[in-house]
């Protein structure tokens, strides 16, 4: 899911999807720009925006203990 398609939810549906807040998420992407405006620029671009790459980590932790726990058992 892009960042741009959730802009069309309300604050209750975003943090459903996203587990968290629309403000913190917003707090986030701006401590990584400001992290990614710190770093060295080589190589190739991102692909993904930093909101998508936010929203791509996020998912995958909101995912990742229903896997382990399928492993546990």
């Amino acid at each position: 899911m892009k960042y741009q398609k959730l802009n069309r939810f309300s604050d209750s549906e975003f943090k459903r999807l996203v587990a968290v807040p629309r403000p913190v998420f917003s707090e986030m992407v701006e401590v990584l720009k400001d992290a990614e405006s710190l770093k060295k620029k080589s190589g190739r671009p991102y692909t993904l925006a930093i909101e998508d790459q936010l929203l791509l980590t996020l998912n995958y932790l909101q995912n990742y203990n229903t896997q382990l726990e399928l492993v546990a058992n």
